[in-house]
């Protein structure tokens, strides 16, 4: 089942304002709501991608800028 939209909102909020003091309690929460769902599920991809980014954070890096 997707995820709600207010569920989805918040997390995708978190995400984008993610910085290295808050990046691994912002995964924490995603990873919590990823395991709530099942690998077919559209939301599953996007929260993949999002947890992609939250680590280019945690580097140091700005997730979309290339190297």
């Amino acid at each position: 089942m997707p995820l709600e939209r207010e569920v989805k909102s918040k997390l995708r909020d978190r995400v984008s304002t993610a910085n290295k003091a808050n990046v691994d309690e912002v995964a924490d929460e995603v990873n919590a709501a990823l395991a709530t769902l099942d690998a077919d599920d559209k939301d599953h991809a996007r929260l993949q991608g999002w947890l992609e980014d939250l680590s280019t954070v945690k580097g140091g890096g700005v997730p979309g800028k290339f190297s």
